[in-house]
């Protein structure tokens, strides 16, 4: 029976040594950084007959291996609206370190051809020119600074659990042509590296064998190579304007409401703007009948020779002065221009409308 009970008691000596290794070493393994030495001694003691035996050690040592685990997204991924011509739009994607030491990250960023990106989904089918990207000075839990255009190109020393944005600008330069509906999108890659030293270091590969004296990189991607891609860019979303010309019998001699010789016609034209974008230097070219003669210096508008409405605001309009800087002309060939460039020129706001109406008389025989 004491036979019994001591290997009975050595066996429950072992099992606890063993459980307490093991909890030991999971509490060590969390948030532990690579390259920390861990060392385990197992120590069996016993005893034959009532002499004890000098105690059995035997020590294990490895150390903590690179968790290279970070994640690569869109900071928004509304695809980002611009207009034709606009310069300097930029798209912001983030890096979040969650691994165990400090990395370096490089970065790339190609133009996606005929790929798909955003939300909701559009197909990129145009490149913006000058595309160039910039790192967040500072990393988002110290501040969230913005990244500046000519900052830095990599990412250098990016701590454990920090987390740091990259801005990719671009221009939609008049060259290119743009028009509503276009897309254009870039791919960001950033590739894992080395920390410790200035500037790049060396990029980080994968382990192939489990070395207790070295610290291998366990490389937490779908493809094994250190590397996360993220696409994200930009739609043009220009003015969509639409224009309507209608005309009323204003009044005629008979009271006919029929257009007859001597009846005033009032012409309308309608310029929508269904955008959110504003239509900028918009401005209107209408070649009068000959057949008919434009009604001036009648105040039919409120002393306005033509009633020109932006939105809720009446636009001065006076046809008879071409030098007075209203840019509502009479130009020869009997063209009436409203909203000339060099006086006075017309933005119409994002959903809104411009009105413009003026009368002819019908002559009569």
């Amino acid at each position: 029976m004491k036979n019994v009970s001591k290997k009975l008691g050595l066996m429950v000596r072992l099992g606890a040594t063993a459980i307490a290794l093991l909890l030991g070493q999971q509490a060590l393994a969390e948030g532990t950084d690579a390259g920390t030495q861990i060392d385990n001694t197992a120590t069996v003691s016993y005893s034959v007959g009532t002499v004890e035996q000098t105690a059995l050690t035997d020590t294990v040592s490895f150390v903590v291996d690179r968790r290279v685990d970070f994640t690569l997204t869109v900071v928004d991924e509304t695809v980002e609206a611009i207009a034709p011509g606009q310069q300097d739009v930029w798209v912001d994607f983030l890096v979040a370190h969650t691994g165990n030491s400090d990395l370096d990250f490089d970065i790339s960023v190609v133009d996606l051809v005929g790929d798909s990106f955003g939300t909701p989904s559009v197909t990129d089918n145009v490149n913006l020119n000058n595309v160039e990207w910039a790192v967040s000075t500072e990393t988002v839990a110290a501040g969230d600074a913005d990244p500046a255009q000519g900052g830095p190109q990599i990412i250098d020393e990016l701590p454990e659990d920090a987390s740091i944005r990259i801005r990719v600008w671009g221009d939609a330069d008049f060259l290119l042509g743009l028009v509503n509906g276009d897309a254009s999108g870039v791919a960001l890659t950033v590739t894992a590296h080395e920390a410790g030293a200035a500037g790049l270091g060396g990029i980080l590969t994968a382990a192939v064998s489990n070395d207790d004296a070295t610290v291998d990189n366990v490389l937490n991607d779908a493809d094994n190579d250190g590397t996360e891609t993220a696409s994200d860019g930009w739609q043009v979303s220009a003015p969509d304007l639409t224009v309507t010309k209608a005309y009323a019998v204003f009044s005629d001699p008979l009271n006919s409401g029929y257009p007859i010789p001597g009846a005033v016609i009032e012409y309308t034209i309608t310029i929508v703007n269904s955008n959110a974008t504003q239509a900028d230097d918009v401005y209107l070219s209408d070649f009068i009948d000959s057949d008919v003669t434009l009604n001036l210096n009648v105040g039919d508008y409120g002393g306005n020779d033509v009633n020109v409405v932006n939105g809720a605001a009446t636009l001065p309009c006076n046809v008879e002065d071409n030098a007075d800087g209203d840019g509502c002309d009479l130009n020869p060939g009997n063209e009436l221009l409203i909203g000339d460039v060099l006086e006075n020129d017309i933005d119409v706001a994002g959903n809104e409308t411009l009105t413009i109406q003026y009368r002819v008389t019908i002559p009569t025989p």
